[in-house]
């Protein structure tokens, strides 16, 4: 793997920068104020996704932006059982893998961008799965739904491989003894040596750019309250963080409406922080 950023951090001063930002940097991404995605269809092969999808929507390419050193915010297609690939969020029905995509994407790129000094692509998020080979281009990749995710053996091995060689997992937007059971297995058939355990607030992560408390982080929707696990390189909790699990919350739920005036700022605020400071953890480990 070979990455590419400007300085990674422009201070802690951006503190006060990312309140600002966020109303007037997210207000730009997305002009037309929608996705849009016209209709689902069921589809055998990413492949096919691909080509169907551009064909019904030119502006909005799903593979993203060619590879440049730059950072790419780079999200993960699955199949689910639900829509296959297809599909763009659950509010359009859609596949499990596209929650709050690609809104959310484009958003959390603008703040990154008005809020660091790493060098990103800001206008357009690129979505690969974990057999794609484009993949390990880039140390930074993002999951939601790992309840629905049953990935294949293939697919546990480059997952395996992918993290062992400096990648960092996201893994956001879900809740459930359930949904975490299941995607504690199925990271345990990647890394089969590796523990996923919890991440203390007293972690690196949390303070890479932003201090932040973790339990500042308020879940949009209630009902369970919100941890973080994750999972060490060998095993050990001062050695680097490969995946970081957001248990029982949706970040990039506050990303995809902060300028909808859904949620208050300083909800929207933290969401935005947490994500900050886990690209420039990956970046910097």
């Amino acid at each position: 793997m070979i990455w590419r950023s400007r300085s990674v951090v422009s201070g802690r001063s951006a503190f006060a920068t990312a309140t600002a930002a966020i109303v007037v940097a997210v207000s730009s991404t997305d002009p037309g104020g929608g996705s849009g995605a016209t209709s689902m269809v069921p589809l055998g092969s990413l492949e096919t996704h691909y080509a169907s999808f551009l064909d019904a929507n030119k502006p909005q390419d799903l593979e993203g932006p060619a590879y440049d050193g730059d950072y790419h915010f780079v999200r993960i297609a699955f199949q689910s059982g639900r829509g296959g690939f297809g599909g763009f969020g659950r509010r359009r029905g859609g596949a499990m893998w596209a929650h709050d995509y690609p809104r959310a994407d484009r958003n959390f790129l603008a703040i990154l961008d008005e809020t660091t000094n790493i060098a990103t692509s800001r206008n357009a998020s690129n979505v690969y799965t974990f057999m794609d080979d484009e993949l390990f281009r880039h140390p930074v990749s993002y999951i939601v739904e790992p309840g629905y995710w049953n990935p294949s053996d293939e697919e546990a091995e480059r997952l395996g491989e992918y993290l062992r060689k400096g990648g960092f997992l996201m893994v956001d937007d879900f809740r459930g003894a359930r949904e975490l059971a299941n995607l504690e297995f199925h990271l345990r058939r990647a890394l089969p040596d590796l523990d996923m355990v919890p991440v203390t607030e007293i972690d690196e992560i949390f303070d890479s750019f932003f201090r932040i408390v973790p339990q500042d982080v308020v879940p949009p929707y209630g009902g369970y309250p919100p941890a973080w696990y994750g999972i060490y390189e060998n095993n050990d909790i001062t050695k680097r963080l490969m995946v970081i699990i957001n248990a029982n919350n949706d970040m990039a739920e506050y990303w995809e409406f902060s300028d909808y005036g859904y949620y208050p700022i300083d909800l929207a605020n933290e969401a935005y922080k947490l994500g900050v400071n886990y690209v420039v953890y990956a970046m910097t480990h």
